[in-house]
Order: C-alpha cells, then sequence, then structure tokens
C-alpha cells in the first residue's frame, strides 16, 4: 500500500536533484560567508549532517514494524594534516501511524593536523542529539504490476522497486559553548532489488537544510553572535536487508554544500527491526 502522488516519483525525485544541483551551482558562483560557514560547522557537528543517511523506509503501511535500534558512524576528512571528524551515534526508532519517530544520541571527536588553520574550537570534539520522522511517499515496482492476481500478493517485488521517502530531521551540539542547532527535510530514493534472501537498495537522498551557530564570533566582530544559514545536502549510499531476521547495514555518503571548501563524509550503519506483527 502507498499514498497517492499527484505526480510520478521519479519527476519528484528528478526535480529534487535538479534543486539541488541548482543551488550548489549558484553556492559556488558566491563567495563564502559568516552565515554559509556557522551553517556548514552546525550541520557536521549535529546528526543531521554528522552521520551517514539512511535508505528509505521501505515497510508497507499495513505492516507494524516494532522497535529499531540503528548504529552509525560517520568519518569527515579535509586530508592529510587537516581537519578529521569522526562520529559515533546510537539511534531508536519507534512505529507511530504511518510514520517512524526516532531520537538520537552520539559524540563527534575532532583532531586537527598540523597544517589546520582553523580556530581552536574546531579541533575539540562534543555530544549531539537529535530527532527524526521518516515515512514512506511510495513504494512502485518497476514492471508497473501493483495490482494482487486473484486476491493474492503481486510477486513483482522480485522485478525491483521504487520507493520514495519523506524525512524530517533536527539536531543539537552544546559545541563547546557555541550551541550549534540545525534541521533538515530530505526525499531519500531507492531501488529495491531483491537477491536471494537479501535485499539490496541503492538510494540518493537530496535534501535542504538550516544550520545556525549561536555565541561565534568571526574576524571583525565586537562580540559573539549568531551565524546560520539554508543550504543544500546531497547523500547517498546502498542499504541492505537480510531476509527477515531484521538486521540490515548501508554503506553511505553524505555532503554538505558551500561555496569554498568542505569535504564529503563517508559512512557505515547497522539496524535491528523488531517485528510486533505480522503482513496481513
Amino acid at each position: 500500500m502507498s499514498l497517492a502522488l499527484p505526480i510520478s516519483p521519479i519527476r519528484l525525485a528528478r526535480a529534487m536533484l535538479v534543486i539541488v544541483a541548482l543551488g550548489a551551482a549558484a553556492g559556488a558562483a558566491a563567495a563564502q560567508s559568516a552565515d554559509e560557514q556557522s551553517a556548514y560547522v552546525a550541520l557536521l557537528y549535529t546528526p543531521v549532517g554528522g552521520l551517514p543517511p539512511l535508505p528509505p523506509v521501505s515497510d508497507s503501511l499495513a505492516r507494524k514494524s516494532g522497535v529499531s535500534l540503528l548504529g552509525r558512524l560517520g568519518h569527515t576528512s579535509r586530508g592529510e594534516g587537516a581537519l578529521t571528524l569522526t562520529s559515533y551515534a546510537l539511534s531508536v526508532e519507534v512505529p507511530r501511524g504511518r510514520m517512524r519517530l526516532g531520537a538520537t544520541l552520539g559524540y563527534l571527536s575532532a583532531s586537527c593536523g598540523v597544517e589546520w588553520q582553523g580556530g581552536d574550537d574546531d579541533c575539540a570534539g562534543d555530544i549531539m542529539i537529535g530527532g527524526s520522522m521518516r515515512s514512506m511517499i511510495t513504494n512502485r515496482s518497476l514492471s508497473g504490476n501493483d495490482a494482487p492476481v486473484h486476491g493474492k500478493k503481486s510477486s513483482s517485488d522480485s522485478d525491483g522497486r521504487l520507493i520514495v521517502g519523506f524525512d524530517a530531521n533536527v539536531g543539537y551540539s552544546p559545541r563547546q559553548g557555541e550551541n550549534a542547532i540545525a534541521a533538515a527535510a530530505s526525499l531519500p530514493t531507492g531501488l529495491a532489488l531483491q537477491s536471494g534472501s537479501v535485499r539490496i537498495m541503492p538510494f540518493l537522498t537530496p535534501g535542504l537544510a538550516y544550520g545556525r551557530l549561536n555565541n561565534v564570533a568571526y574576524e571583525g566582530d565586537d562580540a559573539p553572535t549568531s551565524y546560520g544559514a539554508i543550504t543544500f545536502m546531497i547523500g547517498g549510499g546502498v542499504g541492505l536487508q537480510f531476509g527477515t531476521s531484521g538486521v540490515g547495514a548501508n554503506l553511505g555518503f553524505q555532503r554538505v554544500m558551500k561555496s569554498q571548501g568542505g569535504a564529503t563524509q563517508l559512512g557505515i550503519g547497522m539496524t535491528w527491526s523488531g517485528v510486533t506483527g505480522a503482513v496481513r
């Protein structure tokens, strides 16, 4: 079962990717500002941009899943001798109607090489917390055969399925007194392919995000103040689901767009989903 869309999910995903590409091109043509840099840092130091993305929710709306546990590790490096960030986090998700609500607790460690020219605060780690809401917009067979045959379920899963979801995330980190806050909305879009008992899902996650640092001072500031901006994010990866065990894994990347500098995060994740009800 899926929610009806007024437009094709393929067109929806393409439109989101075009918006992200245009935003990245526009950002590259502009000079980096204190607002942009603050947004970039705030996103990386919170679960919103500091952890690898997840594949879209793929459970049928007729299925009642139990509590899910998710462990993720993200790593971002600007090269040897520069800044390196490593984030570790554990998340819990619970089903609520058509959505999955989650909470995340993690820690980000930072280390600066001899070539790093940023501030001392960049080299200090801190805790990070976050909240999430994930849901499925549509789940359709690539063959176009979603209709049951003679009262039985369609077997079109073997042909692959296009899955489009909606994710909303918020995050916070004290970040050594600068109080980083962030929020993002994204459209994870994946292709669910079956190989024996293993489901393989390559996916892309374009999104729009906002980040802000409070109590931060840049060159020329008389006193610490707040800076923030809206920016684009692009992520993706490959998700794996191992049979009916509820165990899954994913490899992913994520990049917060900025006009100058920046780095791509690489990460891994493991999930376990308890099932409290079967498909009816």
